[in-house]
């Protein structure tokens, strides 16, 4: 697509791939990697046309893969299956599968570190990792609530790395201290249907945007007091703004960058928004 700084989006490369595509991410500028239904990863050249680089075959079997995650030259997969794959640009096997990573299937995964990585469930739980780690067992377990709706994404603040915030599928935006033990900080009721992702500005990390099922996308104020919070279970004191408001259409993925912000939907409509920070 062309630069959304400066003119508008245009087609200018396609790349068949078999199944949908549930896990999607820029490992750098000209690589792309591609998790699929079929439980296929594929790492695609984007530096003129897209082309199919490098394709590792039934990663995850059962539901296939969900979500993938990047920071060269690592990548790791997660699946309906529960599986976990740790691997490495250019090696044709991975480093290492955690068959039986969690019991119930993983809806999302990022870096946190290098050798860290953390987790959502369909049971609320965030689960974060240490891949170097001999063990099968996370490092830890942290629950969304008592009431265990699934978790459908996490990112994490980009200055403050022991902040994570999850979007889940009871249109709660959920925050986590990892300096804690297992509770989250607070819960935010910030739409009325589930939550698909969640993303801190990159740059400007006192911005969190999210996208959900009711087509909606807001940002939330993420300047706040992880103490105050803990005390404001109700999230008064967080400012959130409407940048789309509901659609008609679920609202599947969202990703910012600089001042703009992409996001797509189930009518298979691709919004661009500018000045959004």
């Amino acid at each position: 697509m062309e630069d959304l700084e400066s003119g508008e989006p245009h087609k200018v490369s396609t790349c068949a791939i078999q199944g949908d595509v549930n896990g999607l991410e820029y490992a750098d500028s000209n690589l792309i990697v591609a998790g699929t239904s079929s439980g296929d990863i594929l790492l695609i050249n984007s530096s003129e046309s897209l082309s199919v680089r490098q394709e590792w075959k039934k990663m995850h079997a059962r539901g296939g893969c969900t979500d993938v995650a990047t920071s060269l030259p690592g990548i790791v997969t997660v699946g309906e299956d529960g599986t976990i794959n740790v691997m490495r640009i250019e090696n044709q096997r991975p480093l290492r599968v955690i068959e039986h990573g969690d019991s119930c299937p993983i809806t999302s995964v990022r870096y946190l570190t290098t050798n860290e990585i953390v987790t959502t469930n369909t049971v609320g739980q965030l689960r974060l990792w240490d891949t170097r780690s001999p063990s099968d067992e996370p490092a830890r377990i942290m629950v969304s609530s008592d009431h265990l709706a699934a978790l459908r994404s996490v990112d994490h603040h980009a200055t403050q790395a022991h902040v994570l915030a999850t979007g889940g599928a009871d249109g709660c935006v959920t925050l986590f201290d990892t300096r804690k033990e297992c509770a989250p900080v607070t819960k935010l009721q910030v739409h009325d249907e589930e939550v698909w992702e969640v993303r801190f500005h990159k740059t400007a990390p006192s911005h969190l945007f999210t996208c959900s099922e009711d087509g909606s996308v807001r940002r939330l104020d993420a300047t706040f007091d992880l103490k105050v919070l803990s005390r404001d279970s109700g999230g008064s004191s967080v400012e959130v703004t409407e940048l789309i408001t509901k659609c008609g259409a679920s609202m599947n993925s969202i990703d910012v960058c600089g001042s703009s912000l992409v996001c797509c939907n189930d009518a298979e409509a691709i919004y661009v928004l500018d000045e959004v920070v």
